[in-house]
């Protein structure tokens, strides 16, 4: 879906999360959204989280990616998650190894998804790729 970077050079040294987030959507959910502007009961959007790292690379200047921090998920289920808001759940992880388990079940990831004009909790906003394919409205 995407690529933000939030650097603490553009943020006081103090950015909430001083990282790039690589942000994927399953397929079945990406169709469903290009057909109706809406996130199905089932979507599964998954963040891969890691560090800015340098400032300087063969092609130029920029924010280069660093370390991996983990990954984050989201997932729309009103069986599973009917008492969360919009039917979503976060989780964290902090290996790309299953085995390892979860890192955490995050309600404040909720909480600030619902104060801050998320669409259906999701940060379409931040999203060219989400905005471009959603059907207009008529």
């Amino acid at each position: 879906m995407g690529a933000p970077v939030t650097p603490k050079d553009m943020n006081d040294g103090k950015p909430a999360f001083p990282e790039f987030h690589n942000v994927y959507i399953d397929p079945t959910s990406w169709n469903h959204w290009k057909k109706t502007g809406e996130f199905r009961d089932g979507t599964v959007i998954v963040k891969e989280l890691t560090s800015v790292g340098s400032k300087e690379a063969a092609s130029g200047n920029g924010y280069f990616p660093g370390e991996f921090n983990g990954i984050a998920a989201m997932v729309k289920d009103s069986k599973r998650f009917s008492d969360k808001p919009g039917n979503w759940a976060f989780f964290g992880f902090e290996s790309y190894d299953a085995k390892q388990g979860i890192l955490q079940a995050d309600d404040a990831c909720a909480a600030c998804h619902k104060a801050n004009a998320a669409q259906d909790m999701v940060f379409t906003q931040y999203y060219p790729v989400l905005r471009a394919a959603q059907p207009s409205k008529k």
